[in-house]
């Protein structure tokens, strides 16, 4: 468990901090498949890469993580985040996330996102 805890306490430090292109590459496998609030998967790192840079996201005012776990007999981690953002418009927003992660040689194989509420993006307040 202790090698699952370090590789994703350091791609959410990564991600925390905006680096998400560098986590992105450190951390998937080539052939990640990424399932979005229960639709069929993204598959690749450059079908993920292109879903990256196409989010209407202009600036990371805060990424915060609300909860961890893990289980290291499965490889999966799961990942709670309130992430704070400015899209491209100046309109600030809060992002309620959950990442399930599954791992395989130190890498994310298969990654389900759970977007809460019933909109990806809340207006912040």
């Amino acid at each position: 468990m202790a090698k699952l805890k370090d590789n994703v306490d350091k791609l959410n430090e990564l991600l925390k901090n905006g680096k998400i292109v560098e986590a992105f590459e450190k951390y998937y496998n080539v052939d990640v498949a990424i399932h979005i609030d229960g639709n069929p998967p993204i598959t690749g790192k450059e079908q993920k890469r292109e879903m990256i840079f196409l989010q209407d996201i202009e600036k990371l005012n805060k990424a915060e993580i609300k909860s961890v776990t893990f289980n290291e007999n499965i490889n999966v981690s799961m990942t709670e985040w309130e992430i704070h953002i400015e899209n491209k418009k100046g309109e600030k927003k809060i992002i309620y996330r959950v990442n399930v992660q599954q791992w395989k040689d130190d890498k994310v194989i298969n990654e389900k996102l759970y977007f809460c509420g019933d909109q990806k993006f809340k207006v912040e307040v």
